[in-house]
């Protein structure tokens, strides 16, 4: 497979598929491991056009680009101006951007989870995501929270394993959350 051509979603899944087997819970290696095969999948134009459409939680544009029923890479549009609150997902997960910008935090929570309704967060990391860039939240720092900052923000996920059915909604300035069941993730 030519570095020049565009790679093909089945080759990108197999390169990710492959990088998760080398590097289990290696957060650190698997960042770097994606970064090549998904650099290739951002730089298709046509990717809006291939999907498969799927409901999602937080977003009214979502799409399959591959699903194995272990592993998926999700396409979707991010709204402009509508924060999508802080949430955890109980897997790791990636945010890469396809289009636009998107301003995305990561929160790391800071008491043990003993107290139903309560949770105190803190930000870990809070910045722009431009086109190519990425993010990776896994477990004990999987909840975040993103808005798109253009009209057009699209973002790449990739998932490995299942969502949590129910998924925490965090309220940090009040120190609260709430559980609310899923459909499907994203």
């Amino acid at each position: 497979m030519s570095a020049n051509r565009p790679i093909t979603i089945r080759d990108c899944a197999e390169a990710v598929i492959g990088a998760i087997g080398r590097c289990g819970d290696d957060m650190d290696r698997l960042r770097q491991e994606f970064k090549a095969p998904m650099a290739r999948l951002l730089a298709r134009p046509d990717l809006l056009t291939l999907g498969v459409p799927r409901e999602g939680n937080n977003v009214a544009f979502s799409q399959y680009l591959y699903y194995d029923s272990q592993m998926s890479i999700l396409l979707y549009q991010v709204p402009r101006d509508k924060p999508i609150p802080p949430h955890d997902h109980g897997i790791w997960e990636t945010v890469f951007v396809y289009r636009g910008r998107l301003k995305h935090t990561v929160y790391e929570r800071l008491d043990d989870g003993t107290r139903p309704g309560f949770a105190d967060l803190k930000v870990i990391d809070d910045r722009i995501l431009e086109q190519g860039d990425m993010a990776l939240v896994a477990p004990p720092r999987d909840i975040h929270s993103f808005t798109g900052l253009t009209d057009e923000t699209f973002g790449i996920t990739v998932v490995n394993g299942a969502y949590r059915p129910d998924r925490h909604y965090y309220r940090p300035e009040e120190k609260t959350y709430l559980i609310k069941g899923q459909r499907n993730a994203r």
